[in-house]
C-alpha cells in the first residue's frame, strides 16, 4: 500500500527499501532544487536525482510502476525552505 510523506528542507523521507512512485517538490524561491538519494543521508547514499524548479511553482515527477530504492529515501535540500513530498510503496528488507 503507497504511502507519502513531506519533508521541509533536509531529511529522510523512507528508513529503509520502498519503490519510489513520484516526487513534488514545492519550491521557496525561484530556481531551487532538492537532491534525491537512495540512502540515509547525503554522505553514504546514491545520488538519484536532482529536481530543479526554476520559477516558483510546483515541480511533480511520476514514476509509474515505481523506482526501486535498496536503503531509504533521503531528500537534500538548497535551502531550509523547500519542501518535497513523495509517495512510496514500503518492500521488505
Amino acid at each position: 500500500m503507497a504511502r507519502w510523506t513531506t519533508v521541509v528542507g533536509d531529511g529522510l523521507a523512507c528508513r529503509g527499501p520502498c519503490l519510489l512512485l513520484s516526487i513534488t517538490m514545492y519550491p521557496s524561491g525561484n530556481d531551487r532544487y532538492v537532491t534525491i538519494y537512495d540512502g540515509r543521508d547525503a554522505t553514504s547514499g546514491k545520488l538519484f536525482n536532482l529536481v530543479r524548479a526554476s520559477g516558483k511553482t510546483t515541480r511533480h515527477l511520476n514514476f509509474g510502476n515505481g523506482i526501486p530504492f535498496d536503503r531509504g529515501v533521503y531528500i537534500d535540500a538548497q535551502t531550509p525552505g523547500e519542501q518535497t513530498t513523495i509517495v512510496f510503496e514500503p518492500l521488505p528488507e
